[in-house]
């Protein structure tokens, strides 16, 4: 089958509808494409899986914090997603601080040289953004930047990430602020500042802060979800029964606030900030199995797994694995073949049959996640917000 090297929305919808009636084949590339620009990192958040001081001997292993990917490796994989086409959002993310790779800015102007349209977003600490980098944000026309704070107060945050001080909470809060006022001045929309808040024992109490530091700060959203534990290590994190009946009273004061139709929390001097996928958030935690940290596992053994046609990652050691769980998964590396033969691969289309028939439980998944002796990998999904949707498109496709 011919792939468009042109961008026509119809032919690629259609190119990746045909490849998921097939089961296995993949006529399009990726509409997702994670890039782990480098696991160089100058925090050690607490919930961290590659560099919480809670992981003692499962930490990420030296040699490996110190990866970045090579500029050229990075063009190449873009160069082959041209060709394939269906590309729609690069995120850059990683087991480090996506800004400690010294071409990060370049990458950037580089992908949107190839199509403007392509959504860029960057998940960040945001701790090395200063004024300067800002305006190159906006100028180079960055999307979004996730910017991960887990505290909406600066003691909070101060203890969920144990090599920073209470100062660097209020640098960032001044950026970002910044950028809100910048984006004002100038007519922008973008980029759009989210939030990332990631919840357990030691900051449920500071949600509501949270909420509050992000319509001061000028956030345009704050995306909410229950740590993911590592085994044995990060478990400590874990809300407790208590903990999680006293969560449940504050998302009941945060709902006095939100409106479901626009997904807006909204305040009585109409202030207004978006919370991205509350209600999933909600779910997570009436759901949340206390022991294990399970989350979403009724949700993901109801629906197939779609991933292996929507979303691929790049990580900093070259690995490409097919889903934000599949660190330990394998496809293959960009530094021995080209993206787009692993991505039309038999070992890639043996993923994408897998995921459409066999039980999330099943042991070929096992290497998901953390751990193979947890349930805490495709139970615990990020791919979900693609995956439902997709769903909903194959079914409607069915009926007619």
């Amino acid at each position: 089958m011919t792939i468009p090297l042109k961008k026509d929305k119809t032919a690629l919808n259609k190119l990746l509808i045909d490849g998921v009636l097939s089961s296995k084949s993949a006529f399009i590339g990726p509409e997702v494409l994670h890039i782990d620009l480098t696991n160089q990192c100058n925090f050690n958040c607490i919930a961290c899986w590659c560099r919480s001081p809670l992981l003692t001997d499962k930490a990420m292993p030296d040699w490996e914090k110190k990866l970045t990917l090579p500029l050229d490796i990075i063009k190449g994989v873009i160069d082959d997603l041209e060709q394939i086409g269906g590309l729609r959002q690069v995120k850059l993310v990683g087991g480090g601080e996506p800004f400690m790779h010294p071409n990060v800015l370049e990458i950037v102007e580089y992908i949107k040289s190839k199509d403007k349209e392509i959504e860029i977003d960057i998940n960040t600490n945001f701790s090395l953004v200063d004024k300067e980098t800002a305006e190159k944000l906006l100028h180079i026309g960055v999307d979004s930047l996730t910017i991960s704070i887990w505290a909406g107060s600066a003691p909070v945050y101060a203890s969920v990430h144990p090599n920073q001080k209470e100062e660097t909470f209020y640098r960032i809060k001044d950026i970002m602020r910044f950028i809100y006022e910048r984006k004002k001045a100038k007519g922008l929309s973008a980029p759009r500042i989210i939030i990332h808040d990631v919840i357990f024992n030691l900051n449920y109490k500071d949600l509501e802060n949270m909420i509050e530091f992000a319509l001061d700060a000028g956030a345009d959203s704050v995306q909410v979800v229950p740590v993911d534990p590592v085994k044995d290590r990060t478990e400590s994190l874990l809300l407790s029964g208590t903990q999680r009946k006293e969560l449940l009273e504050i998302i009941n004061r945060i709902n006095r606030y939100y409106d479901p139709k626009t997904f807006r929390y909204i305040t009585q001097d109409k202030r207004s900030v978006v919370l991205c996928d509350f209600n999933s958030f909600i779910r997570r935690v009436e759901r949340l199995n206390i022991a294990s940290g399970v989350y979403d596992e009724q949700v993901v053994e109801e629906i197939p797994c779609y991933v292996g046609w929507l979303f691929a990652r790049i990580m900093a050691t070259g690995n490409v694995v097919p889903c934000c769980k599949g660190h330990r998964m394998t496809m293959g590396n960009i530094y021995k073949n080209r993206f787009k033969e692993i991505w039309l691969s038999p070992v890639y289309d043996e993923f994408r049959n897998n995921g459409l028939k066999l039980s999330k439980n099943h042991p070929y998944f096992s290497v998901i996640g953390n751990s193979a002796t947890a349930k805490t990998g495709c139970y615990n999904c990020d791919n979900l917000w693609q995956n439902m949707p997709m769903h909903k498109l194959m079914n409607l496709k069915k009926i007619s």
